[in-house]
């Protein structure tokens, strides 16, 4: 009787992995089945999602149109450089 327990027990553990496998690849198969799908939606388009609200914004420009220096370089306000 003690050892139809561990067979029960050793059906059930080799149930719920597979069925976890069986799940995981059910719901990959859905996710990459939309994602090809709405990729298809948005390359018909002829823009992609992101670019729609016109130019991308500029890079910040610092003094005689170099960029910003980094925190830590050049003069800070304690008069000591970097």
């Amino acid at each position: 009787m003690e050892n139809n327990r561990k067979d029960d027990t050793k059906v059930r553990i080799f149930s719920f992995i597979i069925g976890v496998l069986v799940g995981a690849i059910i719901s990959t198969s859905a996710f990459i089945i939309s994602v090809n799908v709405l990729g298809a939606n948005n390359s018909s388009n002829g823009q992609s999602s992101q670019m729609q609200g016109g130019t991308p914004p500029e890079m910040p420009s610092g003094e005689n149109g170099q960029p910003p220096a980094k925190p830590g370089e050049g003069n800070n306000q304690n008069g000591n450089e970097s």
